[in-house]
């Protein structure tokens, strides 16, 4: 999806909340992922959204409301729907 829709203005952003940094490295090496990665050592970013478990996905739009949000891998349909209403496309 990320290819799909980088273009548009929509931005992925990974965030590794794992124990340690290097193991969110190893996360994105061996999945490939192709989008900019960071790493919440300090939760800052999942307490701000409520991530309080790994896999978990959020769509958020460019003033930072959380739109729809899940856990485990994302559902591309639920995605899908929620890139449109942020795209309006």
């Amino acid at each position: 999806m990320y290819e799909q829709w980088k273009q548009s203005g929509v931005k992925f952003v990974g965030i590794g909340l794992l124990a340690k940094k290097d193991a969110c490295q190893a996360f994105v090496q061996r999945y490939h992922l192709s989008f900019p990665n960071g790493y919440d050592g300090d939760a800052k970013v999942a307490k701000l959204y409520g991530f309080t478990y790994q896999p978990y996905w959020a769509v958020i739009d460019k003033d930072g409301q959380l739109l729809t949000a899940g856990y485990g891998p994302a559902n591309e349909e639920a995605l899908v729907t929620a890139v449109k209403k942020v795209t309006g496309r």
